[in-house]
């Protein structure tokens, strides 16, 4: 006849605790490392919409450059042809998130222009666009140059 090993009835609970502690331990440290690498898979993201957003904001300012070229050659030309070629490049920036800041009579804010002179006029109010800005998904790429109105140059 085989021997069976008894074990004693504390020696059984001893070893069921230490492995429920180790295993707590090895719960606790996979918990740890799920959290890091969704920390990591955020922090990957967020660099990549960086990235992505940097590279479209200095493609998208070359564009706006060209846009300006365009829009001098048709104040001269009066061009119906490339009137038509501007509103298509304007539709196709549109359809890429940049919208025109146009301030005309607004007040001046900072944030979205740039003042190129001051004049008589009404206080802080927008009298001339110089050049217009530009946002891309809500962030200034080219604030709008202005000329703005001072009450105490009247």
């Amino acid at each position: 006849m085989a021997k069976t090993k008894k074990t004693s009835p504390d020696l059984t609970a001893t070893k069921i605790q230490e492995l429920e502690e180790k295993n707590l331990v090895l719960q606790d440290k996979l918990n740890r490392s799920l959290a890091d690498y969704s920390n990591l898979e955020k922090r990957v993201e967020s660099q990549r919409q960086f990235f992505v957003t940097l590279a479209t904001t200095a493609v998208v300012t070359k564009m706006i450059e060209a846009l300006d070229d365009f829009n001098l050659a048709y104040s001269h030309l009066q061009d119906s042809g490339l009137k038509m070629a501007i509103d298509k490049f304007i539709s196709a920036l549109k359809s890429e998130g940049v919208e025109e800041i146009n301030p005309i009579d607004t007040e001046f804010d900072p944030e979205t222009m740039e003042c190129t002179e001051a004049v008589a006029g009404e206080d802080n109010k927008v009298i001339t666009v110089r050049k217009l800005g530009y946002k891309l998904n809500g962030h200034v790429v080219r604030p709008a140059q202005v000329v703005v109105g001072r009450s105490d140059l009247n």
